[in-house]
């Protein structure tokens, strides 16, 4: 490392304390402060609260460049030891803007990328932004590719439309029904919500050597305790096709200390049901559930491919524009390893 009492530690979720997440936070948050500048700063007992209830199917781990003023960047690692995707790990890795240049992001990419390989894993993906230039440089150099090109979109509530909700929620005299659920996903429902989620895997993947994925009952409850751990409240829409099966979803969810920005999840209906408008009932349903709700919210904000149109054409309707462009990368463990100088 660069400066004599910098350290670079690596800590499994074994070894996560309440200490280390306030300060893993406090790095974070100067990091926001280039990505997102006018955000509301994360609130570290959030993260503290998730980390004591990762899932028992999730490998977490972290690597951290830091000294006696705190973390100066950072690589993470997640993984999930299921039958799908057993190629695959997920990366997160950054530098704080003063440290770059100085490999620090090599070092942390190096010892990243050989711990998932002893793993059995060989293939990352990493996400960057537009608002980091330095993170697309740094993935081309170390042997990245780009796989799907993506926008967060945001909504502002006041540029809603005016009238729409009411329209979209307007509907002919069909057999559907729509059904809104406040927090956990009713147990006698469960199982088929849990099914249903597959729909999500007719979502564009561009040209990442990624597979479908399968989610269990026990899972969907695993996520619902993380979220909450975290400090979220959650609302989902689901529509009911005439047989009483869900043939639908949309999902939101927000912190109650921070009710402003809300994030906009999940978005699918089965193939079996498309061309009866459901999409547009479910998100317009959900919006006015949640402005009933928690009236304090001011914004929604999700993850779009820029190739999923059927979706984009429903969130431009509705009043989402572009907030940020991001790229999901993929790497070779072996590729990435042969361009990353060695150390001894």
């Amino acid at each position: 490392m660069t400066a004599q009492a910098t350290q670079l530690i690596h800590r499994s979720q074994h070894q996560f304390t309440e200490a280390f997440a306030h300060q893993l936070v406090a790095h974070l948050n100067r990091l926001r402060q280039e990505t997102h500048p006018d955000d509301p700063p994360v609130n570290p007992e959030h993260v503290w609260g998730q980390m004591q209830h990762l899932p028992p199917l999730l490998e977490l781990d972290l690597w951290t460049v830091e000294d006696g003023s705190g973390i100066h960047a950072h690589a993470r690692t997640q993984l999930m030891n299921t039958e799908d995707n057993q190629h695959l790990a997920d990366l997160e890795l950054m530098v704080a803007p003063d440290w770059r240049g100085r490999g620090v992001g090599g070092s942390l990419l190096r010892r990243a990328a050989q711990a998932m390989q002893a793993r059995g894993r060989s293939l990352l993906l990493a996400r960057t932004t537009d608002r980091v230039s330095a993170g697309e440089a740094f993935a081309a150099h170390c042997g990245f590719t780009p796989g799907l090109a993506n926008h967060e979109n945001r909504l502002l509530l006041s540029d809603l439309p005016d009238g729409l909700l009411e329209r979209w929620t307007t509907r002919p005299a069909d057999s559907y029904t729509l059904e809104v659920w406040e927090g956990a996903v009713p147990e006698a429902d469960l199982a088929a919500y849990a099914a249903l989620l597959s729909v999500m895997n007719s979502a564009p993947r561009g040209d990442l050597k990624a597979e479908d994925t399968t989610v269990s009952a026990q899972e969907v409850r695993e996520l619902e305790s993380l979220s909450r751990a975290g400090g979220r409240v959650s609302l989902t829409a689901v529509v009911r096709a005439p047989d009483g099966t869900l043939a639908g979803l949309n999902d939101l969810s927000w912190r109650a200390s921070q009710p402003g920005i809300v994030s906009q999840g999940n978005t699918g209906v089965l193939a079996a049901h498309r061309g009866h408008g459901l999409g547009r009932w479910l998100k317009a349903a959900n919006v006015a559930h949640l402005r009933r709700l928690s009236p304090q919210a001011r914004e929604i904000r999700t993850q779009n491919a820029d190739s999923n149109s059927a979706m984009l054409k429903i969130n431009t309707e509705m009043g989402f524009r572009p907030f940020m462009a991001t790229t999901i990368w993929q790497g070779e463990i072996d590729t990435i390893l042969s361009r990353l100088p060695r150390e001894d």
